[in-house]
């Protein structure tokens, strides 16, 4: 096995966001100092196994990331970066805006990070205290103005639309002040409760209700209008970007490459093979400092399973699925293995045939997930 696509979970936060569902665990500081020297301990095993890079990508996310101490981010990309040679890696960082210091700035700079993306999530200040955010709109600018003085060229914001009280008006405001803000990559992302958050519970008792998919659906038409035009090339469903600054990292999930996950509840990915790591914090230590990797779950795709992900997960590219490189990796022609669901979508106008390419319509774009189930 050779990986060459890192991710590195941070499972600790402040506190937990009305909305998140993640693997995250607030209030758990004594745990955070000690993380580091696991996640070393954690990549020396796997390289007893296996080939770790040269690295194309690496990514640092959570949770909150950027409360890790800097004098770990920085042992372990020396530690991870020792043998990459001249070839410079994507390296990734996910921030709060509140977080974000000069001189926490300056460490993962020196460090090698030489990506930020930044959770700004809303424009709106009474959105974001509704979600639980602990950062204001001035502190989503003042996050950017500090990461480019420090150097950072690549900077990406996170938005959220379809939020409790959100107009489509406040979402095309959101849209413009992040435009305002001149980053090189924005995500946008469909509000998506899980039953266990604070707001899924809230929903499912109806203290309050959702935008309807008409206005859902009007919000991702705003953005397909507001920022291509703006100059942010709709390469990803959900992300948008000036040409060059396309998440390295997130493509190689889009393309089905191999990837290896480190951290508490990180996940991996190699051909058929997926595993995942323990979630409980004590049980991942443990797992390490009696010196085994903390693997909680391992499963082998059938070919179904391994083919229709590679159709969900391409179909999620603005170009499109690859068929030529499709049938080169698979041994098969998608055209013909789903034949029968493929010429429904192309009758109901949700996927066209570009070239070689197999690609979502517009319509498609919007009504995506109608698409996505045809393959799972």
């Amino acid at each position: 096995m050779r990986f060459e696509h890192l991710y590195i979970h941070i499972p600790f936060c402040v506190s937990k966001c009305n909305y998140c569902d993640f693997i995250s665990y607030p209030g758990q500081e004594a745990a955070l100092h000690d993380y580091g020297r696991l996640l070393l301990s954690e990549a020396a095993l796997w390289r007893e196994k296996t080939q770790l890079g040269p690295w194309q990508s690496i990514y640092i996310g959570g949770g909150t990331p950027s409360l890790l101490p800097s004098q770990d981010v920085r042992a372990l990309l020396m530690d991870l970066l020792a043998g990459q040679g001249g070839e410079e890696a994507e390296i990734t960082l996910e921030a709060n805006p509140e977080s974000v210091t000069a001189d926490k700035l300056a460490a993962w700079r020196a460090a090698g990070v030489n990506r930020l993306s930044l959770g700004a999530q809303s424009f709106d200040d009474a959105l974001l205290k509704s979600m639980g955010r602990p950062h204001t709109v001035a502190q989503i600018t003042e996050a950017v103005g500090k990461a480019r003085a420090a150097g950072f060229k690549n900077i990406g914001l996170d938005l959220i639309y379809g939020l409790p009280g959100q107009t489509i008006n406040g979402w095309r405001d959101d849209l413009l002040q992040a435009l305002d803000v001149g980053v090189q990559h924005i995500s946008l992302y469909g509000l998506s409760l899980s039953a266990h958050s604070p707001w899924g519970r809230a929903a499912a008792a109806g203290h309050f209700t959702l935008p309807d998919e008409d206005v859902l659906a009007d919000m991702l038409e705003s953005a397909l209008d507001t920022l291509p035009a703006a100059a942010y090339m709709h390469y990803e469903i959900s992300n948008f970007a000036r040409c060059g600054y396309e998440s390295r990292h997130n493509t190689a999930y889009w393309h089905r490459e191999n990837y290896l996950g480190l951290g508490a509840a990180a996940a991996s990915c190699h051909g058929e093979k997926r595993w995942f790591n323990e979630r409980d914090l004590a049980a991942y230590k443990e797992a390490l400092e009696e010196d085994r990797l903390p693997l909680i779950e391992e499963e082998t795709l059938g070919i179904d399973e391994v083919l229709g992900e590679a159709m969900f997960l391409g179909l999620r590219l603005i170009a499109g699925l690859d068929l030529a490189e499709f049938a080169r990796r698979y041994g098969t022609r998608a055209e013909r293995y789903y034949k029968k669901p493929l010429s429904r979508l192309q009758r109901q106008g949700l996927v066209e045939i570009a070239g070689d390419h197999l690609r979502l319509t517009r319509r498609g774009v919007l009504l995506g997930n109608e698409v996505f189930m045809q393959f799972v």
